[in-house]
């Protein structure tokens, strides 16, 4: 094994945990159903373990994403074949798994393109707006969606709210047993539905911004990905035909404005800048 590649396996684990595992689980979740978060969330874990394990040695793969998703798409296809009930669904779910397009897919630019809504939103903005079901309490949608669908741990949802780690996981575990009982699933929602869900998308989506402007864990003071990602996702709802709403586009500009800013706010070092020593310029 080389120092270098373990170092680089390492690095780049950590960079798919926090910025792809919310893709992956969203197309597992979409793949196996809702009601199996808990085994989404499980076998993506047991995939970045065995990247960790293999990489270092066998070298890192081209698709480092698309390597992780069929690892563990497989290893929940084993464990769910162990579930009799689940027996005579296996192979329906296993001809989908194949079938599944590609994890990092991008959905259109929403110029005049023809197809249904659903082909316009990917897996993890489809997730989000599953975990913001009307049937959910309000903090329990905030909570399982920046867990599940956006990377956040426990401990980071907790700061964000100001609220204890041990009050997220119970919101957790409430949200994922109301999923499973009311068989609540991830389709993309109708106007209507999209109406009703949308404040908590919004929150959602801005506290995400939030966690990348200033960031409340690791080295790095501002999280530019984060930022980014808030924004795609962000323009996502804005391009929805169903959703044209001024509150999305605030958002969005808000976002946007202050995502120009960025590259200003730091020093070489990491260092953030005072406002009135920041370069226009950039």
């Amino acid at each position: 094994m080389h120092p270098t590649l373990h170092q680089e396996t390492h690095q780049l684990v950590a960079h798919l945990l926090r910025h792809q595992s919310g893709r992956i689980i969203a197309t597992l979740a979409r793949i196996f159903g809702a009601r199996h978060l808990d085994l989404a969330e499980d076998v993506v874990q047991d995939a970045l373990v065995k990247a960790l394990q293999q990489w270092p040695f066998k070298g890192i793969p081209e698709n480092p994403a698309a390597w992780l998703t069929l690892v563990a798409k497989n290893r929940a296809l084993d464990l769910l074949r162990r579930d009799a009930s689940l027996a005579d669904k296996i192979a329906d779910l296993e001809k989908l798994g194949s079938e599944d397009r590609p994890v990092n897919s991008v959905v259109n630019s929403g110029r005049g393109s023809s197809l249904p809504p659903a082909a316009e939103m990917d897996d993890q903005l489809a997730l989000i707006m599953m975990c913001s079901h009307p049937a959910l309490a309000i903090e329990c949608q905030v909570a399982l969606t920046l867990k599940t669908a956006c990377g956040f741990s426990t401990g980071e949802i907790a700061r964000a709210f100001l609220t204890p780690e041990t009050t997220i996981a119970q919101r957790l575990v409430r949200a994922k047993r109301q999923i499973r009982d009311r068989g609540i699933v991830i389709d993309p929602p109708s106007e209507e539905e999209l109406s009703e869900r949308l404040d908590s998308v919004l929150r959602v989506i801005y506290l995400l911004f939030n966690e990348g402007y200033s960031a409340s864990r690791g080295d790095d003071l501002v999280r530019i990905d984060l930022c980014e990602e808030a924004i795609r996702l962000a323009t996502l709802v804005s391009q929805h035909r169903g959703r044209q709403s001024h509150a999305v586009h605030a958002l969005l500009a808000l976002m946007l404005l202050q995502a120009a800013r960025l590259p200003a706010r730091t020093l070489p070092d990491g260092g953030l800048v005072l406002f009135r020593n920041q370069d226009r310029t950039l």
